[in-house]
């Protein structure tokens, strides 16, 4: 009883402090209703996420800014998982204008690369979860537990460093901050052309992938640019280079998304390789060698004047990109139509999702290896 007293007498504090000046408050949720989905010789509903675990998420965040100072924390709660801490709780200083230090639990996506469409938005099977689409480009280089340093030294300019740090007071070595877990980067925006990044993280020893297996210091380079130069369309692309051959960094990365909008439409495109990337069916002196895995997805949106809007996705990835496997049965085709009914601070909708190879749909429920999973999902959605 104390910690639901103690939950909403925070949850009151906020919503006074939402009428401070400077005090900004806000809410976003969302929860999967499957109305029926196939389970071996059954059919069967629930509720769950968009990325798994318990539902509807609901969540609160503040945030607060002045010139110079400013803090953000968000409490999410989970279905019946109860509430907890979602994903960022820092503070940010700026010393002087082309400076600012940001110190806690940080999820701000400053420089990262999406290309979220789609089924990503919905039931993440299949080749739609596969795919990762968020950071599909660029990473999130300054966020995760520790501060970031960021400098905008000219307008266009980022330059900046993320820094991993405990947050219980636990040490670690400079070494290990530093040259084995520390992120640098920089972006450049080019006025009515484009954005360029590149950065370098630093990573924990890995082991080499020769015979040798020896302890191997390596990074990972990751580069990509964002064009926005031509009317109604953005287009992406980025790779991530590991320094050196290791089994935990498990292959060289290339991935390329572009939208394009036109009035009431909108069309996605996004494409992803992973090089030289892990195929246990093979014996281990060649599982690594010239191995390509590859995914592809492609949708459409449509609006109508109404608030309706309908959406359309296919996607395939191979078994190595989908499992690290050519093995029969491995890869998957994926696919989604639905539509939403859109509101001015949510939206309802219905889809019919589908994915080849039932086990590499979501994992939650039980498929033959070559069986059609299927599933209806209704979607809502509020954002205050």
């Amino acid at each position: 009883m104390k910690k639901i007293i103690s939950v909403l007498t925070g949850l009151a504090l906020v919503a006074g402090a939402a009428m401070a000046d400077g005090i900004t408050f806000g809410s976003w949720g969302r929860g999967l209703w499957n109305v029926a989905a196939n389970s071996g010789d059954d059919v069967v509903t629930d509720m769950h996420q968009s990325w798994g675990g318990a539902a509807p998420r609901t969540g609160i965040g503040v945030s607060g800014s002045t010139e110079n100072v400013g803090f953000a924390v968000d409490m999410h709660a989970n279905g019946d998982s109860g509430i907890s801490l979602g994903n960022n709780a820092l503070i940010w200083v700026k010393p002087i204008e082309q400076i600012k230090i940001v110190a806690g639990k940080k999820d701000q996506n400053e420089l990262r690369g999406d290309a979220a469409f789609g089924l990503w938005n919905w039931d993440r099977i299949g080749a739609a979860g596969a795919m990762g689409l968020e950071g599909w480009t660029f990473p999130d280089v300054f966020d995760g537990n520790g501060v970031a340093v960021i400098a905008y030294p000219v307008d266009g300019l980022t330059v900046g460093a993320g820094i991993p740090l405990s947050l219980n007071g636990t040490g670690a070595t400079l070494e290990n901050t530093y040259a084995h877990g520390a992120n640098y980067a920089a972006a450049y925006a080019i006025d009515g052309i484009g954005t360029i990044k590149a950065a370098y993280m630093t990573k924990p020893d890995g082991t080499s992938r020769d015979a040798k297996k020896d302890s191997t210091s390596y990074g990972v380079i990751a580069a990509a640019f964002d064009l926005t130069m031509v009317d109604g369309l953005y287009a992406t692309v980025g790779a991530q280079i590991p320094t050196a051959s290791v089994n935990e960094f498990d292959s060289t990365i290339v991935n390329a998304y572009a939208r394009y909008s036109l009035d009431a439409l909108a069309v996605h495109l996004a494409v992803g390789t992973k090089l030289n990337t892990k195929d246990n069916s093979k014996t281990d002196d060649s599982k690594y060698d010239g191995n390509l895995g590859f995914a592809i997805g492609a949708g459409a949106d449509y609006s109508l004047d109404n608030g309706i809007g309908f959406f359309g996705d296919v996607r395939y990835a191979n078994g190595v990109y989908m499992k690290n496997t050519s093995a029969d049965k491995s890869d998957c085709l994926t696919l989604g139509l639905g539509v939403e009914k859109n509101f001015s601070n949510g939206k309802i909708g219905i889809a019919f999702e589908g994915a080849t190879n039932g086990k590499n749909g979501y994992g939650r429920y039980t498929y033959e290896d070559d069986a059609f999973a299927w599933e209806i999902p209704v979607k809502v959605e509020y954002f205050f």
